[in-house]
């Protein structure tokens, strides 16, 4: 979907519309000289096309006179100028500046799907999903995610838009939940969250993503059993009869183990139905044998992982 297609039909057709609003000139009726002089601020700036001194000197006049003779064309001009500025900062990618002025719309419509929606796309697509990732505005994203989220399954749908797809679009705002949750160390919300993005839309795109976070974030908590699993007196490990503690440590490694196993089998089977990069895939088949291995020993010939990966519909390697 076009982001600033939508965002071009939430009310207002941007800059189009902002050129049509001219500013009148101060007229020559009853209006006390405060009045003008205020109206007189806007009025420059707009004419000369400095769109934030405008809008500060629209502020300005309206706070002091909500009712004065100007305050209906400013009120207009104001809003368009800044889904103007809104729909310039998501096209030259300024997210400070895409924030900034949403926050402004959305003080006055607090439920504009189509705002909030060009708010999260473009700070997940700008840094969020960038190489290296950039988490700056993280939590403005998971602020709109959990906004639009909450609109969308209300039975909201983007304004002006015939073919919004629902689902595609609460799968890409719960991965940005997902995303807040697991740099929060929150990994099992994460994991919670990632599996539910990737429900919503398990053939888009964004699937791949949550299928590799969770392997990742399996794998870590995977590495840090076995560690505390190693960690135990090598003679209680190899006992006949384990303690209690030995017992504990290998119950929670192998359950985390069936897990990562899932969650690794589930990728490479999407990643090779999918076509997705031979090199990541492989990496994460070699991790799934390693693991897989290492929880079922007597499985040499890996019949089990193979029954596995099949039924995910996995094609033969």
């Amino acid at each position: 979907m076009n982001v600033r297609k939508a965002l071009a039909v939430a009310g207002t057709s941007l800059l189009a519309a902002f050129i049509a609003l001219q500013a009148p000139p101060l007229a020559a009726q009853d209006v006390s000289p405060e009045e003008g002089a205020a109206y007189r601020a806007f009025h420059q700036a707009s004419q000369a096309a400095d769109i934030p001194a405008a809008l500060a000197a629209a502020k300005a006049y309206l706070d002091t006179y909500p009712s004065g003779q100007y305050a209906d064309f400013v009120t207009k001009w104001q809003d368009t100028a800044r889904m103007t500025l809104l729909d310039s900062s998501i096209k030259e990618r300024h997210t400070a500046d895409m924030i900034k002025v949403g926050r402004e719309v959305l003080a006055k419509d607090p439920e504009n799907l189509n705002v909030i929606y060009a708010l999260a796309f473009n700070i997940r697509r700008n840094e969020l999903l960038a190489s290296p990732p950039d988490n700056a505005h993280l939590a403005d994203a998971v602020e709109f995610a959990k906004q639009g989220t909450g609109l969308v399954e209300s039975g909201r749908t983007l304004t002006g838009v015939p073919n919004f797809d629902k689902d595609a679009t609460l799968a890409w705002m719960t991965q940005i939940l997902a995303i807040g949750a697991q740099e929060g160390g929150k990994e099992a919300e994460a994991i919670a969250l990632y599996d539910k993005s990737t429900a919503y839309a398990p053939n888009d795109p964004t699937a791949a993503r949550n299928l590799l976070a969770v392997v990742i974030l399996r794998q870590g908590k995977y590495g840090d059993l076995a560690k505390a699993y190693n960690a135990l007196p090598e003679a209680d490990r190899a006992a006949a009869e384990p303690t209690p503690e030995v017992k504990a440590a290998r119950e929670a490694l192998d359950t985390e183990a069936d897990a990562l196993i899932e969650a690794a089998a589930g990728f490479v089977a999407y990643g090779r139905t999918k076509g997705l990069p031979a090199t990541t895939v492989d990496r994460v088949n070699q991790l799934l044998e390693t693991v897989y291995k290492g929880r079922f020993p007597e499985d040499a010939e890996l019949a089990g992982l193979k029954k596995i990966l099949a039924d995910k519909g996995a094609p033969p390697a």
